[in-house]
């Protein structure tokens, strides 16, 4: 028989577009085309007649200028070239705080809507989707939307996130839950690494053909929703949605690897997790870099090195997580944190007196308390464990660093 050889893959291409801002909508519009162009449009997504479910980042109810949710410019610039692909535009997302058309109007998205003749869809109910290849859901209840469309585009917004390190395409994924069955999977999914191959098993099954990732002003600090808007000036575009997030992380200075979504779609081989097989196309990614941006302090990770048994290992993981903290002078008594709680009964009570407003051994440090403040009254603080440890590892880096010095010196 003739030796047959073998086809190589071409890498997957991520398109990058530099925007300064969203006052200039002919610009955004004509860098996103541009961008697009690299994967061949978006016409080679979108069919005429078909219905395109745009899945915005919809956290909870914030202004744009927050830097909270994707920005109407943005999905006004998405709408637009869906439309002349022939597409149906419909936008949607499953907030964790509030409804979806209160999130939508106060983030200015419902006005794009309305006026773009997009079709608003609510994630208020759900269908069970089957697909026996996922690692932990086989079966899962994601909005019902998912039916009726015949096209996912992902549009997230760049965002640091307390929990994850990072949010972005993979992440985005999560608000096809409707708001109040995210708080069960937090408490379901309590080991970070676990929620990240829940996370893979929605994109596996949801299968988002495309990725417009809002990287003009994104998130840095303790986000997703806490921290502090910073310039980055970017448009992130591709389809393969983990090689999107590795570009996004490169952008921003953050090890990919620091991303648990990452580590999970490498594990069961869904898409690209290594930025040097990735083919990058448009703005080259050393003009855009951002070199001080405040990313989040994970826990100092001593424990694969511990040969002790999972109950210890566990007990340490909490002692390291950092913890819930009321400031009392911010909270306005909202109860958005007990309410988003998804312990019963909540392990936060605003009212009470500081040192009995978080409840340590029910906690689970998911952090949506954080996430759904809307007055950024709820510090992450680290525990004196992992701060001993930080101060012993930085003083082992000085020793060595001076070690080095000295031996240079002779």
């Amino acid at each position: 028989m003739p030796e047959v050889t073998p086809t190589a893959v071409a890498p997957p291409v991520v398109s990058l577009a530099a925007v300064p801002g969203y006052d200039d909508f002919p610009l955004l519009l004509s860098r996103l085309r541009e961008a697009l162009q690299a994967l061949g449009g978006m016409g080679a997504f979108v069919q005429p007649g078909q219905r395109v479910l745009l899945k915005v980042n919809l956290v909870a109810p914030a202004r744009p200028e927050q830097a909270v949710t994707t920005h109407p410019a943005v999905l006004r610039a998405v709408v637009r070239l869906v439309q002349e692909a022939g597409g149906i535009a419909c936008v949607g997302d499953g907030p964790g705080v509030g409804d979806t058309r209160t999130a939508m109007a106060v983030g200015g998205l419902l006005a794009v809507v309305q006026e773009e003749g997009a079709e608003l869809l609510e994630f208020d109910q759900t269908a069970v989707f089957e697909n026996l290849s996922n690692r932990v859901g086989k079966r899962l209840s994601l909005c019902r939307h998912l039916q009726d469309c015949q096209v996912l585009i992902s549009l997230p917004k760049l965002k640091t996130h307390v929990q994850m390190a990072f949010t972005g395409a993979l992440k985005n994924q999560f608000g096809l839950i409707p708001g109040s069955a995210k708080g069960q999977l937090h408490f379901r999914f309590q080991d970070r690494n676990r929620l990240a191959d829940y996370l893979l098993d929605i994109n596996r099954t949801a299968r988002p053909a495309l990725a417009i990732m809002d990287a003009i002003v994104g998130m840095e600090g303790p986000g997703p929703s806490g921290g502090t808007p910073r310039q980055i000036g970017a448009l992130i575009v591709g389809a393969d949605l983990p090689a999107v997030d590795v570009v996004a992380c490169t952008l921003i200075g953050l090890d990919p690897d620091s991303n648990p979504l990452n580590l999970a779609a490498r594990r069961c081989a869904y898409g690209t997790t290594r930025l040097a097989e990735i083919r990058l196309a448009g703005a080259p990614l050393a003009d855009l870099q951002v070199h001080d941006y405040q990313l989040v302090q994970a826990p100092v990770n001593i424990l694969r090195i511990l040969p002790l048994p999972a109950p210890v290992l566990r007990w340490l993981r909490r002692q390291l997580s950092p913890r819930p903290s009321i400031d009392h002078r911010k909270c306005i008594l909202c109860r958005r944190c007990a309410n988003g709680c998804p312990v019963s009964p909540p392990a936060i009570h605003p009212e009470a007196a500081p040192g009995q407003d978080i409840d340590e051994q029910t906690c689970i440090r998911c952090y949506c308390c954080h996430e759904f403040c809307p007055v950024k009254a709820i510090d992450l603080r680290r525990s004196r464990l992992d701060r001993c440890l930080r101060l012993n590892s930085l003083a082992n880096k000085l020793s060595r660093l001076l070690g080095r010095v000295v031996a240079l010196w002779r």
